[in-house]
């Protein structure tokens, strides 16, 4: 086993030094700082859910060959509301803004709504393609009432562009695709750019008559920003707060409050500073995790310095002594938490998704460079003040109240070792029952929650006939050209879709049957029964030819040039993981039967989450085993003890256990940011665990009995234990003053986990070391037998 009183000694002769050159390190600090300001500035959100993704992913190359058939498929929409929108001023201001949104939204490419439509209109030579509504608008009832008749007497319109109680429709924004150099043309990331003026032009007070709701991956995008660009520091703050208030309780002095604060932020900015410089891209939605641990790991390594330095300065009145005790007894177990804290966090590079490994990333670097600010920066500070006349009354008080609380609780702890074995066993029954019952969802109505704006307004949106939440696409690809032309095909493809429209899941679905068929009911005088795929290739060739020659472009989006690909699209008003999961691979398995030597992609919202969903799944348990074992390598390494490793590790999966068991019996979902939880809580656990498991083996070394080195241990940190697990409970439980959900989970998981740790620490671990025994004795010193 390790020499801890060697080690210790090694952290003094650091602690001395330190102090010593206390001026540059505050200046070395002092620059870090201001040069990380600089970098801060020049960061910039990314909340393309694309970029979540790694370059070589099998889902971005399949997005990338769809764009390159079909086009870009980003759009910006209205929903427009209205008692009647046929009414004449109704109309107007459709059309209005329609053309405003062309003329000001950056890289727009076409405006859809009732007053830009492909009406196709049966004539003497077959059809035209017409403007359903007429410029000028007319205002005469009974043209009105025939514009309306004409519009829902059309299927590829009704609950698609209108619903057919002549409440809603639709203004559809489509956009070109953004160049790579769009940084010749403007100066805003058009990313936000185009949401930013889409939403400006639409919330004019001379729209109000249309009631409008916008939605599209612009808006959201742009909103996601703004909103969590405010509700990120407001929860933040209110940790901030609730930690500014423990610490004044706690360690009732101001250099108390101040230097952990002063870490806290310096960690933050250094970090963020050098990724804007490196120009690294982050989703704003998952940066107070990064933020949140910070401030309670900072907090928590502050209190273990700070407690030491109290103690001894109480006592010998010796700052210079106080300040390199500090360093002694904390620096070699905060070292090792730190260590394996990051080793928790690095376990995230496992997950093939950017925006998680990005997480685990900045939050180890944040953690690595906070042990430097405390074990550095903080002494630094400390060390500058007077000496004073030792504290008589802590000396004859028998130490702090907490202290001689935590003291009488250590003489106790091993009184029924089997009680706590049993609880402890049922526990974990219990929380594996409950995990068998969690789900993985990215539902934004269950992660974000109702409270967000642009969440219940995508939600009322989807509610609507026309609307939907979520939607995907299916591409396939035939190995000959004009294949689409094949009547047969188009059968097979129309038997998939009405396959598809029984999902559950599935509200409607749009594609070429749609114009083909359209187009075949308008050149057979609208006869209804005509509503239907031509029997012969050269009817239906004959039929996009004139559709071509009339000037319709609409066959773009769903057909490619050389018909030889096809395009089906799905909307949705519901998620549901495993039935998502489900209806997908039934489309490849009937695509595969139904078209064999074809290919079938499937791409959009739906699909995307589909694949995060088990990345995330398999990333989770992938991520927790490695960080479970390499965490235990590194206990058994570091303590020097294959069995006090093992034991270590046992009351640490506590954590993981219990938030396990709450999410499944709360039926709070698995999504992309819980998924971080329980690697990132291992290593929280493991801190403590460290800290008590290194007092008891530097205790028995010097006293030999196991009950007495317990006691010890808890007179010492477990002062220290209590405060950090207060101060890391109290600050993410402010999580649940957010209106995001999943923040407020946050709220209920992380506390409960860290409460899981300190009891598994305060009444697991030592009984398991007063049963197993693991401790070698190495120093003769006082004979103290059980």
């Amino acid at each position: 086993m390790l020499d801890i009183e060697k080690i210790n000694n090694y952290f003094g002769w650091l602690g001395d030094l330190i102090v010593r050159f206390r001026w540059a390190n505050i200046i070395i600090f002092a620059v870090l700082v201001g040069t990380a300001f600089i970098g801060i500035r020049q960061i910039e959100p990314d909340v393309d859910t694309k970029n979540w993704f790694l370059e070589d992913d099998a889902l971005l190359a399949a997005r990338e060959r769809f764009e390159k058939i079909f086009g870009n498929d980003d759009f910006c929409a209205v929903l427009v509301e209205a008692d009647d929108v046929f009414d004449s001023q109704v109309l107007l201001k459709i059309r209005e803004l329609g053309q405003e949104l062309l003329a000001k939204v950056p890289y727009a490419d076409e405006v859809i709504s009732l007053t830009d439509f492909e009406f196709t209109l049966g004539t003497e030579d077959g059809f035209e393609i017409i403007d359903l509504v007429p410029d000028p608008i007319p205002s005469a009832p009974e043209a009105l009432q025939k514009i309306k008749e004409m519009a829902l007497a059309k299927t590829s319109m009704k609950n698609r562009i209108i619903s057919e109680d002549g409440r809603y429709t639709w203004i559809v924004l489509r956009m070109k695709p953004i160049p790579d150099n769009w940084q010749e043309e403007m100066t805003e990331n058009p990313d936000f750019a185009v949401g930013r003026i889409f939403n400006e032009v639409v919330a004019q007070e001379k729209y109000r008559i249309l009631q409008p709701k916008t939605t599209g991956l612009p808006i959201i995008n742009i909103e996601k920003v703004s909103f969590f660009k405010k509700e990120t520091p407001r929860t933040f703050g209110a940790g901030l707060l609730m930690t500014i208030g423990l610490l004044v309780l706690f360690l009732r002095n101001v250099r108390g409050v101040v230097f952990p604060l002063l870490t806290v932020i310096s960690s933050i900015m250094i970090v963020l500073g050098f990724e804007g410089f490196l120009g690294i891209r982050f989703d704003p939605s998952m940066l107070f995790l990064p933020l949140a641990l910070i401030l309670a790991i900072s907090i928590g390594y502050s209190i273990h310095l700070f407690n030491v330095f109290t103690r001894v300065f109480l006592k010998t009145g010796n700052r210079r002594k106080a300040v390199i005790t500090a360093v002694q007894e904390t620096g070699w177990p905060l070292l090792f938490s730190a260590l394996t804290t990051i080793a928790a966090l690095l376990s995230f590079l496992f997950v093939p998704l950017r925006v998680l490994r990005w997480v685990g990333l900045t939050s180890a670097c944040l953690v690595g460079l906070t042990y430097i600010l405390v074990l550095v920066l903080l002494p630094s500070l400390l060390s500058f003040g007077k000496d004073r006349k030792p504290h008589a009354a802590y000396t004859e008080k028998g130490g702090r109240l907490l202290e001689r609380l935590m003291n009488g609780m250590g003489g106790r702890v091993l009184a029924r070792p089997r009680l706590t074995a049993v609880i402890f066993i049922l526990i974990v029954v219990s929380c594996l029952v409950g995990i068998t019952r969690f789900d993985v969802s990215f539902d934004l109505r269950r992660s974000m929650g109702f409270g967000v704006p642009y969440v219940s307004r995508l939600h009322a949106i989807s509610e609507t006939p026309v609307g939907s939440l979520y939607s995907y696409d299916v591409a396939i690809e035939f190995d000959q050209p004009d294949a689409v032309k094949d009547p047969a095909n188009l059968r097979k493809f129309e038997q998939l879709i009405e396959e598809v429209k029984t999902f559950r899941l599935t509200k409607k679905t749009s594609s070429l049957l749609d114009i083909i068929k359209d187009m075949n009911q308008v050149v057979n005088n609208g006869d209804p029964a005509f509503y239907r795929i031509p029997e012969s290739r050269e009817m239906i060739a004959q039929l996009l030819l004139l559709y071509e020659n009339a000037g319709g472009a609409e066959t773009e989006k769903w057909v490619d040039y050389d018909y030889q690909r096809l395009r089906l699209a799905v909307e949705v008003d519901d998620y549901n993981s495993g039935e998502a999961s489900r209806e997908l691979r039934q489309i490849q398995q009937r695509g595969r039967e139904l078209f064999p030597d074809a290919k079938i992609l499937l791409i959009g919202s739906i699909s995307q989450y589909t694949v995060m969903q088990d990345y995330v799944t398999w990333g989770q348990v992938r991520s927790f085993f490695i960080a479970l074992a390499v965490i235990t390598v590194l206990m058994i390494v570091v303590l020097g003890s294959i069995k006090v490793g093992l034991i270590a590790m046992i009351p640490n999966v506590s954590p993981a256990l219990v938030i396990g068991g709450i999410m499944g019996f709360a039926g709070i979902p698995l999504d992309m940011i819980t998924v971080t939880l329980m690697p990132m809580l291992l290593g929280l656990a493991v801190d403590d665990t460290i800290h008590f498991i290194n007092h008891c083996q530097l205790a028995y070394e010097r006293c030999g009995s196991y009950r007495e080195s317990i006691r010890r241990a808890f007179t010492t940190v477990g002062v220290a234990l209590v405060m950090t697990s207060t101060v890391l409970v109290l600050n993410f439980s402010a999580c649940m003053t957010s209106v995001v959900k999943v923040y407020d989970n946050l709220g209920i998981l992380i506390p409960a986990g860290i409460l899981a740790a300190l009891a598994a620490d305060f009444f697991v671990t030592p009984v398991l070391l007063k049963q197993f025994r693991p401790f070698k004795r190495r120093a003769p010193a006082e004979q103290l037998h059980e």
